[in-house]
C-alpha cells in the first residue's frame, strides 16, 4: 500500500512500506539512498538521494508499484554480442545497458520472454538493433537473441 500524498508521514510507515518492522531503528538518508530495501522506480513517486533528506520526498511512494515498462539489463553495449548463446552466456563484462521491453503493458514480467521488441528507453520510441547477436542478461541469467528490428528470436540459459 502507497504512503499518503499529503498530510503527515512517520518513519514508521516509511519502514512498513520498506518491508520493515514498524519500530525498526531507521535512518531518513539511509533509506532514501536504498540502504534497507532498493527504491522502486516503478513508483510514481519516490524519494530522490540528493542531502539533506525530507520526509516530504516519501509522499506516494509505493514500494510494491510494478512499471509499465519492465526491463532489463545486458552486458555490454549497444555494439557487444557474440554468434551464438554460449559465448554470450560467458562474457563477464562489467557495464550493463538497461533494455525496455512490453512498453506501457504493466505486465510486471521479470525478464522478457520470445517475440517481445527490445527498446532503448521506457517510451517505447528507440528500438534496441541487436544486430542479429547474442547478448547476456546478468538479471535473467540468461542469453537473448536479439535481432537487427529489436525483436527476441531466441532465448537459452546461462545455467547449463
Amino acid at each position: 500500500m502507497a504512503l499518503t500524498s499529503s498530510g503527515e508521514i512517520k518513519m514508521s510507515q516509511i519502514n512498513t512500506e520498506l518491508g520493515r518492522s514498524s519500530t525498526a531503528t531507521i535512518s531518513l538518508d539511509t533509506a532514501e539512498n536504498g540502504g534497507y530495501a532498493t527504491i522502486n522506480t516503478g513508483s510514481s513517486s519516490r524519494p530522490s538521494s540528493t542531502n539533506p533528506a525530507s520526509m516530504s520526498e516519501w509522499y506516494g511512494y509505493d514500494h510494491n508499484a510494478s512499471s509499465g515498462s519492465p526491463e532489463f539489463a545486458i552486458f555490454g553495449d549497444a555494439s557487444f554480442g557474440t554468434g551464438d548463446f554460449e559465448g554470450a552466456c560467458s562474457v563477464s563484462e562489467p557495464d550493463t545497458l538497461v533494455l525496455y521491453y512490453n512498453i506501457g503493458t504493466g505486465s510486471g514480467q521479470a525478464c522478457p520472454s520470445t517475440g517481445v521488441t527490445v527498446y532503448l528507453d521506457e517510451n517505447g520510441s528507440s528500438v534496441f538493433s541487436g544486430g542479429n547477436r547474442w547478448y547476456k542478461s546478468s538479471l535473467c541469467n540468461s542469453s537473448y537473441l536479439i535481432m537487427d528490428n529489436g525483436f527476441i528470436e531466441g532465448i537459452s540459459s546461462c545455467s547449463r
